[in-house]
């Protein structure tokens, strides 16, 4: 915050940001205790156009966490009996398909206030699925109560939900490895193939959206990758909705996150030399675009995305998504180098391999902030989408493009870069509209006028456009990485004014003021992973104030 107000002349961007600040992090819990009185069920008709909309319209389907044969026979036989159930894992599992299966149906209504509406009544059948937390967590029970506990999660992940996925989640995950469902079964266990089958599946389910949410929030893992035996499955059970070429792309780019989260983000990470941090870099791109190579043409996450060749049980939103991993995991990598209040370990001694890694790093962040950015309008903004699809991403993209432009105001590529930097702020406007302004984040506009001001300010100062500001773009495109070597180093140029005095320790000195101003408790971090800053300034700010540092969940 103190790096960009500095850089726009502007001392209330600070405000600007607590509020955004503020705005995210009051939804990470929930405002009041959970309603004393049940919401009732809804009657036949409702609960089985509900479960419709689940099964065939919800976008984590394509996981199978419940088996869609088993769940509707057992509705059936529940609307049949004359003798009440009272399986609390059974009312939980059927309520939480209810609260998503409703959403998905009450906000596709062409009327005011739907999404309003739609939100109401399906929290409430979610209240019904969360009053059982106890008796998921503590009491004797079998897969159903994982598969319960990971369903609450991905319905919680909902536009305009509290983001309560990274504790339910964390809970599903504890309730599997406490069954063993991450290590592969045994022949004394006695089990058939179909259930050891169904067993895995439901594991790398846990274990991809357990990574996704613990890299995209900066929080850590509970997962210990080099604890699991758990084998990926080659074959999807008969009657689910597995997409498996998909899954199976999920499953391998979260490992590629984990292993992100421990070389770059961890700790342990951030005390190693410049050298050894830009050849761990080397490796984990390398192995992201290896990844990336071998996605299945159909799934290939290229613009423009070919709607034509989708195959059945394969939405858009899941090639959006890898779209959005591959470009976020680029960003997560290289940001290590290229943000100013992220980068005096690399300023110190420089070599010219550091300069020209930051150089590099700088080109890739920003054009994979651009290809995030032009995804952004695939998105039909609703409501019963995804927080990752409609706010983590775009906002992602966002912010990277928008500290570049503070970096170098006179490129000649800046005007098409606030041209991108509109687009976004045009999607939360109309995530605004959309939600009858229940949803509401005026930071993406305020800091798009604020980089808008401040290349206008440059220009001005410097009489004109880019030329005579004296900055050159660098050196594009940067070629493709060659084994052993991420960038054949001499053929990428840095701009004329990125000097490394501009990424120095100049940018990091807090006074008191500045501390008072910064509530670390409530600060997100939209850059994914919190140890992306600096570790002699975070651990400077925590020596000061006894808090924790809270990410963005």
């Amino acid at each position: 915050m103190k790096w960009v107000s500095e850089r726009v002349g502007a001392s209330d961007f600070v405000a600007t940001a607590n509020t955004l600040s503020l705005n995210v992090t009051r939804t990470l819990k929930l405002d009041r205790k959970l309603d004393v009185q049940r919401e009732p069920e809804p009657d036949p008709e409702s609960a089985w156009k509900y479960t419709q909309a689940y099964f065939d319209e919800s976008l984590d389907k394509v996981f199978g966490v419940i088996h869609r044969p088993v769940f509707e026979a057992r509705l059936r036989a529940h609307f049949e009996s004359e003798q009440l159930d009272d399986d609390s894992i059974w009312y939980a599992l059927r309520n939480t398909v209810y609260a998503s299966g409703c959403k998905i149906s009450l906000t596709k209504e062409d009327r005011p206030n739907a999404f309003v509406d739609a939100q109401a009544k399906a929290w409430r059948y979610f209240e019904n699925a969360l009053s059982m937390h106890t008796d998921l967590i503590y009491m004797r029970t079998g897969l159903p109560a994982v598969q319960t506990l990971l369903a609450m999660a991905f319905f919680t992940e909902g536009l305009g939900n509290p983001a309560l996925e990274y504790m339910l989640v964390s809970n599903a995950l504890r309730l599997a490895q406490s069954k063993g469902l991450h290590r592969q079964p045994v022949e004394t266990w006695n089990m058939q193939e179909p259930e050891i089958q169904h067993r895995n599946w439901l594991f790398w389910a846990i274990y991809a959206y357990e990574k996704h949410i613990a890299f995209r929030s900066g929080r850590p893992s509970a997962i210990d990758d080099d604890d699991i035996s758990c084998q990926i499955p080659t074959t999807t059970p008969e009657g689910s909705a597995i997409n498996f070429d998909f899954f199976i792309q999920i499953i391998k780019h979260a490992q590629i996150t984990s292993a992100i989260a421990k070389e770059l983000s961890s700790v342990k990470a951030s005390k190693q030399p410049p050298e050894v941090i830009i050849e761990k870099a080397h490796e984990l791109d390398q192995r992201l675009r290896d990844w990336k190579d071998n996605i299945p043409p159909h799934l290939k996450p290229e613009l423009p995305f070919r709607f034509a060749y989708l195959l059945p049980g394969t939405h858009l939103y899941h090639i959006v998504y890898l779209h959005f991993a591959y470009y976020g995991s680029l960003i997560a990598i290289h940001s290590v180098f290229t943000y100013p209040w992220n980068s005096s370990g690399f300023t110190r001694n420089p070599t010219s391999a550091i300069r020209d890694q930051i150089s590099a790093s700088t080109q890739i962040v920003v054009d994979a902030s651009r290809k995030i950015i032009l995804a952004t309008k695939f998105i039909d903004v609703n409501g019963s989408w995804p927080t990752w699809l409609t706010f983590f991403y775009p906002l992602l993209g966002l912010i990277n493009l928008f500290v570049y432009v503070l970096k170098f105001p006179g490129l000649a590529s800046t005007t098409s870069d606030l041209a991108l930097m509109d687009v976004v702020a045009g999607h939360f406007g109309f995530l605004e509209f959309a939600s009858n302004s229940k949803i509401s984040f005026p930071f993406t506009a305020e800091i798009t006028s604020l980089a808008r001001a401040t290349v206008k300010k440059a220009r001005e100062k410097a009489g004109g456009g880019p030329e005579q500001l004296g900055l050159s773009p660098p050196i594009y495109p940067i070629p493709e990485p060659s084994v052993g070597s991420l960038y054949p180093l001499g053929e990428v140029s840095c701009p004329a004014s990125c000097n490394l005095e501009s990424f120095g320790s100049n940018h990091l000195q807090y006074g008191a003021t500045d501390i008072t101003d910064i509530c670390l408790e409530d600060w997100p971090s939209f850059l994914p992973s919190i140890s992306r800053v600096s570790s002699m300034a975070l651990n400077r700010l925590l020596a000061d104030e006894d808090m924790d540092f809270i990410p963005m969940n």
